[in-house]
């Protein structure tokens, strides 16, 4: 795992290895003004002024040098936890850019989000915590250990006795917290998902007056997250006061001990007693790095907790950027589509493997054909136009644009020539030029109000202040469905596409501004094969063919209107009870 993250740190290195030297240099400072406390406490058992002063200056002079080193370590520090984290990001992103709708909806835009905001943040800090105890916890308590040794060999013993216990104890709590981390950042997930969700449909929530049981519902997840927090930090409170035992024993047992080592082998010097087998200037700095073994220690406990708390996020980041896309381009793929000939070659498909929605599905169309697809919900009409742009990849078959197969195109390619206007009409915060560019970066000013002439956007545009600069809201909330469906409209057209297709992309429109919609497209773009979705009989009579589709995928019948009114028994009612004073609206 660490490998996997380290490689983000890139052009950072050099701040983590900068990080490691100063902090390094700060640790051998603090050892150092530990060491010459033994020389100040003999300076002042002896009374000698010039030795006090000497060491007092010395020891200023070293802690001043350390606190410098010391915010020299937390701004490199920083600027490394902050850079990896900007690394993590955007590898992150690159990749979500590269998933197809499978990937999507195998983590959910939810889980996604959480996993790049939260996550990342997580495993930053505790980034940012290892690369300044890794040197210093490490080498302040090998040294000062070996200092112990050297000075008190006699009370080496505790140490050997104390840290294992402590290490053991810290390793016991946090694989006991750990599992409880896994299932908080799980929820983490699913509360995004209900603020998500409770946001893009706030206007349906107050409508209904729905409010409480959004808010109930938000609340069971949210306590869910509590309760585990409660169970975790729990687990984790017995932390400090292990740490806190060990040092205090620590701390008594030298000082009994030592306190029999100086009294044992006491001499009087000068007036002042002092013991043979340990001094108490030498108790003295024993203390210090007792204190020391155990602040390391303590250091390395807030370390592992973070290890802790990020150990499930670093995984969830991984999985992100370790996913691979489930379509991507073969080598030396096709880069010109021909034409706008489309086919389906016994094509079969499934979101879920061995539960497919379309099945051996054989179409042909040739290049300008207008295509009119209509069934109920669940009939599989969006599965069966995504094939073309090859947002899913077939089951069994072929899809073939141009007469060569899409899985054979470069993706960019496929994508310019075969331009989708989904249900979910999006636009993006920005102008309304902006969002239109998304067609076409190079088009020209002409070529953006063509467009919206064809899309029937014209009209409303020109009432627009601004025009073309009309700033969208976030969600395109600032205009109309009608108005965001024409303008998504026009974008698509801007591409020049040889396939155009429109999944149910004038439900909001009137049936007037419909039928302008589709009698423009049928005059300007006569060579683009164009494929409509529509729950209006109405929007799709005029098409040179239509689809019949019934729930569960299964094509009913295909023909002209007049083929399907005389042989079909589905279509025939659908048309009579919209056109013939019935229902109008058939369910997608």
């Amino acid at each position: 795992m660490i490998p996997e993250l380290a490689k983000h740190v890139k052009q950072y290195k050099k701040d983590v290895f900068l990080t490691w030297g100063i902090v390094f240099a700060e640790s051998l400072l603090e050892i150092f003004i530990a060491f010459f406390i033994k020389f100040l406490m003999e300076a002042i058992n002896t009374g000698d002024m010039g030795g006090i002063f000497l060491w007092s200056g010395i020891m200023a002079l070293m802690a001043i040098l350390a606190a410098v080193a010391g915010i020299m370590a937390g701004y490199w520090a920083s600027s490394a936890a902050a850079g990896f984290g900007k690394n993590l990001r955007e590898a992150m992103f690159v990749k979500i850019q590269q998933y197809s709708f499978k990937n999507i909806d195998k983590f959910s835009p939810a889980s996604i989000v959480t996993r790049t905001t939260t996550d990342i943040t997580n495993v930053q800090f505790s980034f940012m915590m290892i690369i300044r105890t890794v040197i210093r916890a490490p080498f302040m308590m090998l040294f000062s250990m070996v200092m112990c040794f050297i000075m008190a060999p006699q009370l080496a013993w505790i140490f050997l006795i104390i840290v294992p216990i402590i290490l053991f104890a810290l390793l016991f709590i946090a694989s006991k917290a750990h599992v409880l981390f896994v299932k908080i950042f799980t929820t983490y997930d699913f509360l995004n998902e209900s603020v998500e969700e409770d946001v893009d449909g706030i206007r349906v929530v107050k409508s209904f007056d729905r409010k409480k049981y959004h808010t109930d519902a938000f609340d069971s997840v949210s306590d869910g997250i509590y309760q585990n927090y409660i169970k975790a930090e729990k687990i984790l409170s017995f932390n400090n006061p292990v740490m806190n035992m060990a040092i205090w024993a620590a701390m008594i047992l030298i000082s009994i001990l030592g306190s029999w080592l100086i009294t044992s082998s006491a001499t009087v010097k000068d007036g002042m007693v002092d013991g043979t087998l340990l001094s108490v200037s030498s108790l003295s700095s024993l203390f210090t790095y007792v204190m020391m073994i155990m602040m390391s220690l303590m250091m390395v406990s807030m370390v592992y907790v973070m290890i802790t708390i990020a150990r499930n996020s670093a995984e969830r980041i991984i999985e992100i950027i370790n996913e691979e896309p489930d379509i991507k381009n073969k080598e030396n793929p096709v880069m010109e589509v021909k034409n706008g000939d489309v086919d389906f070659n016994h094509v079969s498909f499934g979101y879920v493997e061995n539960k497919n929605v379309l099945e051996n599905v054989d179409l042909h169309f040739k290049q300008g054909t207008t295509i009119g697809i209509i069934g109920p919900t669940g009939s599989s009409k969006t599965s069966l136009v995504s094939l073309m742009a090859r947002l899913y990849d077939v089951s069994e078959g072929s899809v073939c644009i141009g007469g060569v197969d899409v899985r054979d195109y470069d993706i960019k390619t496929l994508r310019d020539s075969v331009s989708v206007v989904l249900q979910k009409n999006v636009l993006f915060t920005g102008t309304i030029r902006e969002n239109l560019k998304w067609g076409n970066q190079n088009a020209t000013e002409e070529e953006i109000w063509q467009a919206c002439d064809i899309a029937q956007a014209s009209e409303f545009l020109h009432n627009f202040p601004e025009g073309l600069d009309t700033m969208i809201s976030e969600g395109g909330t600032n205009v109309s469905g009608g108005q965001k469906q024409r303008l998504c409209i026009a974008r698509a057209l801007l591409k020049n596409p040889k396939v155009l297709i429109l999944d149910d992309s004038t439900s909001a429109c009137d049936t007037h501004t419909d039928s302008l919609i589709r009698k423009g497209l049928a005059n300007t773009k006569p060579d683009v094969t164009k494929f409509i979705i529509a729950q209006r009989v109405l929007s799709i009579k005029d098409c040179d063919t239509i689809i019949v589709l019934e729930a569960g995928g299964k094509i009913v019948d295909i023909g002209s209107n007049d083929e399907l009114m005389n042989r079909c028994l589905v279509y025939k009612e659908l048309y009579e009870s919209q056109l013939g004073g019935g229902d109008f609206d058939v369910h997608e």
